[in-house]
């Protein structure tokens, strides 16, 4: 090594700054009622213990110079509700990378793809009811995906708003698309055989944004197959690559009302490790149309209502698979950090002239930290 460049380390060294790490975390259990009105097996009614995606994590920031920082985070799942998960821990986003302020963010590890991060602004109910409330209960295309560069842009300023990009390029796996510890993997050899992007517009009252994926790792049905063991449990999802457009909107408007949109569209990509059935689906299309309302005299309380949808096409003979999900409710926030919300939702499953209609009670307390 060079005099110049230990002088030039030294130099990068001696101007780091050791942050500690921060430590963060929710706690969100919930006391559901399930009446059960099933097309394919008895009926009956339970009550149940959710653990709602509660989570612990660590995650920082070390400043390496005036323009450069290494990034990391480690954040996984716990398991509250111990009768469904024997397992305490479940890794979920884990990365390390660097930040650069003008040339934008670049990250190595497992990550949300930025199609499902576009999810988390218009769903008023993301991670609810061990996420069967959320859209991911409804459509396709949130996926955790292992292995991964992920590029992040720095906001790039446009009239009143600013404009984000994010691009996550999988390493695929060569057993083909497949399922994995809190995520799943793409298929393919290469760096850039499966894609997930997204662009995304913000200003004070305004989002809009759209999502493309390739070949990238989905569950297409959900619960669109009729449920023969238990109505909030992800029974089949016809796991394959899928080539989904998600678009997004959200309006914040005066007096505290929140408008919001989505509308998907997924194709089945032909990859290694797709379930044998994915053939038979031609498309699925999906809608989300949903509402909040921040009391003003009351700002405590935020009134909720969403309306969710996906239609599956099928071909070779199979019948077309429909679900639709109608959830109000309300959040009382007792500070900052702590919440109760409840909600009641209805669910319809359709295969032909086959229907489940379920309904959904709960009460949930969550804690921030």
């Amino acid at each position: 090594m060079t005099i110049w460049m230990m002088t030039s380390l030294f130099a990068v060294l001696s101007h780091v700054a050791y942050a500690k790490p921060s430590l963060y975390g929710k706690f969100d259990l919930s006391l559901d009622y399930l009446p059960q009105n099933n097309a394919t097996q008895p009926d009956h009614d339970k009550f149940r213990l959710n653990s709602n995606n509660s989570l612990i994590g660590i995650k920082g920031e070390e400043k390496l110079n005036d323009r450069l920082s290494a990034v990391y985070q480690s954040e996984w799942l716990i398991s509250i509700d111990h009768d469904k998960s024997p397992r305490v821990l479940t890794p979920r986003n884990q990365f390390i990378g660097l930040k650069d302020q003008t040339l934008g963010t670049v990250k190595f590890g497992k990550h949300d793809s930025p199609l499902k991060q576009l999810g988390v602004l218009v769903d008023s109910y993301n991670n609810s009811v061990e996420n069967n409330a959320d859209i991911q209960g409804v459509m396709g295309g949130d996926n955790r995906v292992d292995d991964s560069f992920i590029y992040e842009s720095p906001a790039i300023h446009a009239g009143s708003g600013e404009i984000d990009l994010a691009v996550m390029l999988p390493m695929g796996s060569s057993g083909g698309v497949e399922k994995s510890d809190g995520g799943a993997k793409a298929a393919g050899h290469h760096l850039g055989d499966a894609i997930s992007t997204s662009l995304l517009y913000t200003d004070s009252k305004l989002s809009l944004g759209l999502a493309y994926d390739h070949a990238m790792p989905t569950n297409f049905l959900r619960k669109s197959y009729l449920n023969t063991e238990d109505t909030y449990t992800d029974t089949s999802g016809a796991f394959a690559a899928a080539n989904t457009v998600r678009a997004i909107g959200r309006v914040d408007l005066d007096h505290g009302l929140s408008l919001r949109g989505l509308y998907q569209n997924s194709k089945v990509e032909e990859r290694l490790g797709n379930a044998r059935h994915a053939d038979d689906i031609d498309e699925a299309n999906s809608w989300l149309l949903g509402a909040e309302y921040n009391l003003p005299q009351a700002d405590k309380w935020t009134l909720k209502a969403q309306y969710s949808a996906t239609e599956v096409s099928m071909e070779h003979g199979y019948t077309d698979r429909d679900i639709s999900q109608f959830i109000v409710g309300a959040d009382y926030a007792l500070n900052k950090k702590v919440r109760i919300y409840s909600y009641a939702a209805y669910l319809l499953l359709e295969e032909g002239s086959k229907q489940d209609h379920q309904t959904l009670m709960g009460t949930s307390l969550e804690f921030k930290f």
